[in-house]
């Protein structure tokens, strides 16, 4: 059918002459919608855009502009002498690049002011949708009046007065559209000169005046009928062209201030039954035809039914196509959708409206109309447009301002440059004199936009692996610009400075209950508090899922009011919902609130210090490398964070920062993420010194309570014994069993999926446990999960199970991907170093 459509424009606009007209349509659009684009950045402050042209202080108006690149064009299309050829074709497009700047200002050059977003400058908008219908109606044949042939005759002469007459009682009548474009539609003419007229026109005022019961009908025709137009009209101009500046008017009181949407979000109405049924009915339409795509791309004798079903005289339902790329494109829309994202569902309602455009009127044409298969194709994809349009209210979740800018960027720059390099590869790779650099461009651009190579394009003949490579290469940008558009914001009001203070406050009450709890006032996570500020939920938005960590701060009984926010704050955005590393008294009230599953992935080491020895076999072989290192001249060196001077402080640093050796800092749920901020004095630093007072390892911990200590950070000179890190623990657990310091409790590392690695290896173990354990021991060469295990085992530690919470089991590889990222497991090249963490922020991992 694609094919179809390449030969319609051939035979109606190429080869009628009308070519350059519909390029000058084209760039009409383009322009107006590139230039309110950039007047709406302009106008909302965004830094990064270019500004107004004022060179001197003098602000230009792209008018100017406009009626340059006009002139220009308009003039060099009269002075080129008989066929103007290709010339033609981009001096159409230039002059309706130039109307489509001039037209944007047709409002300040009616009223010599600039009005541009107040109320009046809506009427540059109404003259450039009057400028695409004409050029439009002319581009299907219509012409004014009915257009002239050949001598005048009394005939012509007499229905083009008669047409007049209409349109100018359809004006009168204050249907300005109507008669307008009466000019070229005569029934329209007619039809609004029958009906009545609006209660403001000159006709009512003159007409109606003796004739109440008439002016009555008008008045409820108006409010009935105009009313609903001009609300959706409003609502698309605001949409398109951004909404005017809020007037103040002297007999109408103000109108209420509405909150940013960055205050505190307020549930909106809640969505109708019906209308979630069928969104999800959009949603799973979307997945069926993923589905079927990818089927198509895995089974070669239903590709060539699918194949077969879309070429020809009949056509497949909207995005059932055959092919990998096709499967991707739905996927995500479908993932999108199911997230209720507003980008997806415009996305798709703008696709599947083009679809079912080009199908009926395809089904126009006695070659489509005589095939069952394609009623049923456009019947299906009407429905799901119907469908979608009653589901809007169900698509919320609004994605980042940026979004539309950086998409508009994936796709115009990187299809500018695959049609530079794709037209270079075509002239290359062609047997023969190579097509010159315009038609090499324009097969480009079919294999760019198509895809999949259903046009086909007769001037151009190239090898099998271009068109294979271009489509592939035009493929993964459409999704990669579709993931642009798509993106969830990414949580930039990070901890404020008054936050920290009120978690601190918090902590000092109830940080006892959970040795994950200091870690909460990490400076790159976000905070949602509860109403009566008691609770709080700490969490990072990493790879569009929101990552909370830990149990929340605070007062238990505030818990569910804080795990609240933090889900309607998700489900605003769209965000996958996960919390790492919380306990199971938080995991159980996450599970009541927000209905989060639980899955225990590993275990943290406790060790109460009053019981801690290094008597007995069990600790044999910790008790010989703790007496290696005492006979090799080390001793251990215990302060709190307040208690070192600065200068040594600073040291202590650069020390730790060296000792990481160029790899990034790893660490979320049981990492500060900084080191020497004088607001962390109560943490804990344990040195290893050797013979001659150097310091050859370091330990930080932060505070678990009045009388607990949780591990934050371990750095080692690698020169020095392997067994440095293992005696300063020990050590400080035997002189907090002595009392100094006052110490009771100690969180070392967390070790993940212990359970695997302690009962894998037994007697009697599953095949399934084994083969995990295998996996994750093989695994473990890059990111130490069975070393960590082994190390904190050799305290005899009591284990406390932490648990991941997660809400749908398809969302957890994104989960475990934003995981390792926080984590560290998963780096960019460039990351700050703890050095330059000191007294400083650090940027959310995107």
């Amino acid at each position: 059918m694609w094919q179809w459509v390449t030969d319609t424009y051939r035979e109606r606009i190429v080869d009628s002459g009308r070519e350059p007209l519909f390029l000058l349509l084209v760039g009409l659009i383009l322009s107006f919608l590139f230039i309110r684009f950039s007047v709406r950045m302009i106008r909302r402050g965004t830094t990064w855009w270019p500004g107004n042209v004022s060179p001197g202080g003098l602000h230009i108006h792209h008018v100017v502009f406009g009626q340059a690149t006009m002139l220009v064009c308009g003039v060099s299309a009269f002075a080129i002498r008989g066929d103007g050829g290709q010339a033609w074709n981009w001096l159409g497009f230039g002059f309706g690049i130039g109307a489509g700047l001039v037209l944007d200002e047709f409002a300040l050059v009616l009223h010599l002011e600039d009005v541009y977003w107040e109320e009046q400058g809506r009427k540059s908008v109404d003259a450039v949708i009057m400028a695409v219908a004409v050029i439009g109606l002319l581009l299907l044949g219509e012409l004014p009046f009915g257009g002239f042939k050949g001598h005048l005759t009394v005939g012509q002469l007499v229905g083009a007065a008669i047409l007049l007459l209409l349109v100018v009682i359809t004006l009168l009548k204050g249907k300005l559209w109507t008669g307008l474009l009466g000019v070229m539609l005569s029934p329209l003419a007619l039809v609004g000169a029958i009906r009545l007229a609006r209660p403001q026109s000159p006709w009512a005022r003159w007409r109606y005046r003796s004739r109440p019961k008439r002016l009555a009908r008008a008045e409820r025709r108006e409010a009935r009928i105009h009313g609903r137009i001009t609300t959706y009209r409003t609502a698309a101009y605001n949409f398109v062209a951004g909404a005017p500046n809020a007037s103040e008017q002297q007999d109408r009181p103000a109108p209420p201030v509405i909150p940013p949407p960055e205050r505190e979000f307020r549930e909106a109405e809640p969505v109708a039954p019906w209308r979630r049924r069928c969104a999800t009915g959009a949603e799973w339409y979307v997945r069926i035809a993923a589905l079927l795509c990818l089927l198509a791309g895995v089974i070669a004798p239903f590709r060539a039914q699918i194949k077969h079903a879309n070429t020809g005289e009949f056509f497949t339902p909207v995005l059932v196509t055959a092919g990998f790329s096709s499967a991707l494109f739905a996927g995500l829309l479908a993932v999108m959708l199911r997230r209720r994202k507003r980008a997806a569902w415009l996305v798709t309602t703008v696709v599947v409206t083009v679809y079912a455009g080009v199908f009926l009127i395809a089904l126009t044409y006695r070659t489509y109309h005589q095939h069952p298969f394609n009623w049923v194709s456009a019947a299906l994809t009407s429905a799901l447009l119907v469908d979608l349009v009653l589901a809007r209210d169900a698509f919320r979740a609004r994605g980042e301002r940026r979004n539309i800018a950086l998409a508009l960027a994936v796709l115009v720059l990187g299809g500018a440059v695959l049609t530079v390099l794709g037209a270079a590869v075509v002239r290359l790779t062609y047997s023969g004199t190579p097509p010159d650099w315009g038609d090499s461009t324009v097969y480009v651009l079919l294999r760019l936009v198509t895809l999949s190579g259903i046009v086909e394009y007769a001037d151009v003949d190239v090898p099998g692996w271009v068109d294979l490579g271009i489509n592939l290469f035009g493929a993964a940008l459409l999704l990669f610009a579709l993931r642009a558009l798509l993106r969830s914001p990414r949580g930039r009001r990070l901890l404020e400075p008054e936050d920290e203070l009120k978690l601190r406050a918090l902590l000092e009450r109830h940080g006892a209950r959970d040795s994950l709890g200091y870690f909460a006032l990490r400076r790159d996570k976000s905070v949602c508090w509860s109403p009566s500020a008691k609770a709080a939920v700490l969490y990072r938005v990493v790879n569009g899922v929101a990552l909370a960590s830990g149990d929340p701060i605070g007062d238990p009984e505030a818990w569910p009011q804080a795990i609240e926010g933090w889900w309607k704050e998700v489900r605003r955005h769209a965000w996958v919902p996960a919390v790492t590393g919380v306990g199971e008294q938080a995991g159980t009230a996450y599970a009541r609130v927000a209905g989060l599953k639980a899955l225990e992935f590993g275990d943290e080491a406790l060790v109460e210090t009053a019981g801690f020895t290094l008597e007995g076999r069990s600790m044999r072989t910790l008790r010989q490398t703790c007496n290696r290192v005492r006979k090799a001249g080390y001793r251990a060196v215990i302060r709190r964070h307040r208690d070192i001077p600065e200068a040594e402080l600073a040291e202590l640093v650069r020390l730790a920062d060296a000792w990481r050796h160029g790899r990034t800092e790893r660490g979320f749920s049981m990492a500060l993420g900084r080191l020497g901020d004088p607001a962390d004095g109560d943490c804990l630093m344990a040195e290893c010194r050797d013979e001659n007072d150097r310091t050859c390892a370091l330990l930080s911990f932060v505070p678990w309570g009045a009388h607990g200590l949780s591990l934050d950070l371990m750095r080692r000179d690698r020169e020095s014994d392997n067994g440095l890190v293992e005696y300063l623990i020990a050590e400080l657990l035997q002189r907090s069993a002595a009392g100094d310091p006052e110490v009771a409790r100690i969180s070392l590392n967390f070790a993940m999926f212990r359970y695997v690695f302690e009962h894998g290896g037994r007697i009697g173990a599953g095949p399934v446990l084994r083969l995990l354990r295998g996996v994750l021991r093989f695994l473990s060469r890059w990111w130490q999960l069975e070393s960590l295990y082994r190390a904190n085992a050799k305290y005899q530690p009591d284990w406390e199970p932490r648990y991941l919470l997660y809400e749908k089991s398809s969302e957890l590889p994104a989960i475990a991907i934003a995981n390792a990222a926080a984590e560290g497991f998963l780096t960019r090249p460039r990351l700050p170093s703890v050095g330059s963490l000191r007294r400083g922020r650090t940027e959310p991992a995107r």
